[in-house]
């Protein structure tokens, strides 16, 4: 018999015949393992130990887990959201092409040498020169120019940033809205959409100065400071006749002069050193010359001109004469044309497809200001928020993010940028949070931003501005390195 099978016979005997108490021999105690204790060690032994589990705190585990993910996933959708919403607030571009705006950039960076203009369209949200008299002063400021732009020798509305006067016998005629003079019989309002007559002397005994009126032209002391002052005055003319004129500056007469015949828009142009405290220019004539305007502004740098259209929804251009608007914008050389509007079309658009009409007529205004002034840039800027009540809630209108999104669409179809007021306000029923800040930011028609609402939006505009502008050097200098 083997040693192994000896041992096995030994621990037979053993479970079998020793006590499961075990027993005590000389004084000391010896224990015995069981058969059922051997075996499980045995068994123990030979496989892997098994555990009570806790059902319960595995599910928790696996909820903590789901739970963790969850937070992950929706932190990370939060932070997508986010950055797609700071992105959108920013100047939007088709196809993400930032160069688009590269060409005024490199205008701009040339200003002190050369000309720089923008002109700015839009609806009663720009009247009184706001948003563009803020964004004027910081782009004189940076890159140089002076003075107030383009403007109708009767301003609609006070503007700061002018101070006029015409003799009592003046008339202004409007091409856009509500006010158009159906006694007019032509479409040439020119790029301001607007001219002036004077109005016939009946007891006049010469007939050579029938028609006698006079602009004065006063420093503005209230305005931004480097629009207080100009170096040239420039007045926008049709005239079938030579008209005299004569200047008086600071009440000193200067000297005596004409304004040509000209049947096409035209512009005589005054030089001063700087900006007198009183321009007074009397003009004399058998007939009234249209004047479309004047324009105050350095011999270099920025200059930008505020043109609100009260009323209008910014589909005008089409309803004026090509050659008048072409001839003028010739005459004035715009870089950029700003385009605000929107905002009077919202409450009259009832279904999707009325916005999505408005959108195609407002591309075909984009398109005629590309094709008179090819190298120009257009930059669109969309409506802001708008409110209205709803039984006796205050909501947003139900329409605006469409008309939004159809201006959007109209400004990438032709290759043109796009800023979101509306976005960059707070999306929807933000003016009704502007309204009720102090100072308050918006009118309590939950429709007109207030002064301070848009030096604010001029000033979220400006910094989108300036970051683009400031991308364009960080390009230009690492190809020229």
């Amino acid at each position: 018999m083997s040693f192994l099978m000896a041992l096995i016979v030994i621990l037979i005997i053993i479970f079998f015949a020793f006590p499961q108490k075990g027993l005590e021999l000389c004084g000391i105690e010896i224990s015995f393992l069981s058969k059922e204790d051997f075996l499980e060690t045995a068994s123990n032994t030979n496989s892997n130990k098994i555990s009570l589990i806790n059902l319960d705190s595995i599910t928790k585990l696996e909820q903590q887990k789901r739970d963790s993910l969850k937070g992950i996933e929706i932190q990370r959708l939060k932070d997508f959201k986010d950055s797609v919403l700071k992105a959108e607030k920013r100047i939007q571009y088709p196809s993400n092409d930032i160069s688009i705006l590269f060409p005024f950039f490199n205008k701009l960076q040339n200003a002190t040498s050369k000309k720089v203009r923008i002109m700015h369209y839009g609806d009663s949200q720009i009247e009184a020169d706001r948003i563009s008299g803020r964004l004027r002063e910081t782009l004189q400021k940076q890159f140089g120019g002076n003075g107030a732009g383009a403007y109708a020798l009767i301003p609609a509305t006070r503007k700061i940033s002018i101070k006029n006067k015409v003799s009592n016998n003046w008339k202004r005629y409007t091409g856009f809205g509500p006010y158009i003079d159906k006694s007019v019989i032509h479409d040439n309002y020119g790029a301001l959409f607007s001219f002036c007559k004077i109005i016939e002397d009946t007891t006049a005994t010469d007939s050579s100065s029938k028609f006698n009126g006079i602009l004065k032209v006063y420093r503005p002391k209230k305005a931004y400071k480097h629009c207080r002052n100009y170096q040239q005055l420039n007045i926008f003319y049709t005239s079938s006749q030579t008209v005299n004129i004569k200047y008086t500056i600071n009440d000193t007469i200067l000297s005596d002069d004409t304004l040509a015949k000209s049947n096409i828009i035209a512009k005589k142009t005054i030089l001063v050193n700087k900006a007198p405290e009183s321009l007074e220019i009397q003009f004399k004539s058998s007939i009234s010359p249209l004047f479309y305007g004047i324009s105050v502004e350095g011999l270099n740098g920025v200059v930008v001109d505020n043109i609100p259209l009260r009323g209008a929804s910014g589909t005008e251009f089409a309803k004026i004469s090509f050659k008048g608007l072409q001839k003028m914008h010739e005459l004035l050389d715009p870089s950029l044309f700003i385009l605000e509007f929107g905002g009077n079309a919202i409450a009259h658009i009832k279904t999707d497809e009325g916005a999505e009409r408005y959108g195609r007529k407002f591309k075909r205004q984009i398109n005629k200001i590309k094709k008179i002034n090819p190298k120009a840039v257009v930059l669109v800027i969309g409506p802001g928020d708008m409110a209205k009540k709803e039984k006796t809630n205050l909501v947003s209108f139900p329409y605006l993010e469409k008309v939004r999104d159809e201006l959007k669409k109209a400004a990438f179809e032709t290759n043109s940028c796009f800023w979101d007021m509306y976005l960059n306000m707070g999306g929807e029923n933000s003016i009704i949070d502007w309204a009720n800040k102090s100072p308050s930011l918006a009118a309590k028609d939950y429709i007109h931003l207030t002064n301070a609402g848009a030096r604010k939006v001029s000033d979220l505009f400006i910094e989108d501005l300036m970051v683009d502008y400031k991308n364009f050097i960080k390009i230009s200098n690492e190809k020229k390195n």
